[in-house]
């Protein structure tokens, strides 16, 4: 499939195109994971991170059409002032958190398998590792700094499919 990111499009598969994706990382600090990967690359990067969001994320309101592929646009979400977004667009909070999950899953593939799973406690000798079964739960694919960016949109939900935890601004 090919990269699209028509809003409310039946092909569509990113929230974010490639330009605004470059332009977002030209005014963010240490992106050269970014800049160093191809056009092709950067492009996969996007349509996981949008895959990934669309899949973690149980966002609020309702999607604006039944034929479109992803789950933006949306009626009846609220920005952080309490204005409805329109429905008719991918507003920049998603934009900017799909183009930072991009760039998180160039470095490494956030959505692996952990690799001490299986292992309660590992140890040689007097040397003991005792591995916390709390940080492999699935909140863990999407990193903080996109948590934060998507705060109050939705819930991030857990490996059994309930909500882990309801993203919201205090």
């Amino acid at each position: 499939m090919a990269f699209d990111t028509t809003i409310a499009g039946v092909n569509a598969n990113s929230y974010t195109s490639l330009a605004t994706a470059s332009t977002y990382f030209s005014e963010r600090l240490n992106s050269t994971v970014w800049t160093a990967a191809t056009s092709a690359l950067q492009e996969t990067a996007l349509i996981h991170a949008t895959r990934t969001l669309d899949f973690w994320v149980d966002w609020e309101g309702y999607r604006s059409t039944e034929e479109q592929n992803l789950r933006w646009p949306r009626y009846d979400v609220q920005d952080l002032d309490g204005y409805t977004f329109d429905s008719d667009i991918i507003p920049d909070f998603l934009q900017d958190a799909t183009a930072e999950l991009a760039y998180y899953l160039l470095q490494e593939d956030r959505t692996a398998e952990p690799d001490t799973k299986g292992f309660k406690e590992l140890g040689v000798g007097s040397l003991k590792l005792v591995v916390d079964k709390e940080d492999r739960d699935s909140i863990t694919v999407i990193p903080d700094t996109v948590l934060s960016m998507i705060e109050g949109y939705g819930e991030v939900r857990s490996r059994g499919g309930s909500p882990f935890a309801k993203l919201e601004r205090t």
